[in-house]
């Protein structure tokens, strides 16, 4: 079955990691019915905030963020992007939360 869609839909996945170099660090992928799914980087919160409205702005209607995010920061840029785009943030299971923790380091 064909969908039609009246615009091209765009959304973005958000990785943030002081290591990554927003300008270089990204991917697009697109499927056949025109959806584009953007990769990004960013390096901190305040890239996070101006990410989140730059991406509003360009017309993205879906943001999801890796778990370096948390709650908090992922509802300060869905408030920053004036509530223009939904903001999802992922989540670790509690009973992962120890191999989470050793993974990354903390």
């Amino acid at each position: 079955m064909e969908v039609k869609r009246d615009a091209m839909r765009k959304y973005a996945i958000l990785i943030m990691n002081p290591c990554h170099d927003p300008e270089k660090d990204r991917a697009l992928l697109t499927t056949s019915d025109g959806t584009e799914a953007h990769i990004l980087t960013v390096r901190d919160p305040e890239e996070a905030l101006a990410k989140a409205v730059e991406l509003a702005d360009a017309g993205f209607g879906a943001l999801e963020v890796c778990g370096a995010f948390g709650e908090d920061l992922a509802r300060r840029m869905y408030d920053a992007a004036g509530h223009r785009l939904t903001v999802s943030y992922v989540v670790c299971p509690p009973d992962q939360l120890d191999a989470a923790r050793a993974f990354w380091g903390h």
